[in-house]
């Protein structure tokens, strides 16, 4: 028959940990486009600044990962927003607002999976 995320896919809808996913995702989009209030301005640090090595994580535009010593540490928004920022493919990152939405809910869906 199949399994139940199989069939999510096939009616095009994201299972629970991919619909947070999409969601966390999103929210980086908005803070990565300083769409968001001013004061997450500085909520998150760009790994550029960490270190000033041309890597290529550092050249995607991805945020510094935290560190946490406790299971609690990795439900914080510091910790998640940029891993799940970090797993997203380059060309979605950078793309408009709508047609980010629309390539991250189909990169999600085709995920093998979830990040989180």
């Amino acid at each position: 028959m199949g399994s139940l995320e199989e069939h999510f896919q096939h009616l095009n809808i994201l299972c629970l940990p991919k619909l947070y996913s999409f969601s966390v995702g999103k929210s980086m989009h908005s803070n990565h486009y300083k769409l968001l209030p001013n004061h997450f301005d500085e909520y998150f640090i760009p790994l550029s600044s960490i270190h000033y090595h041309s890597t290529r994580l550092a050249t995607s535009r991805n945020l510094f990962l935290l560190r946490v010593n406790f299971s609690s540490g990795k439900c914080s928004p510091k910790f998640i927003g940029p891993k799940v920022w970090s797993s997203i493919p380059y060309d979605i990152k950078f793309s408009t607002t709508f047609t980010f939405k629309w390539k991250l809910k189909k990169h999600l869906l085709h995920e093998k999976n979830s990040q989180l």
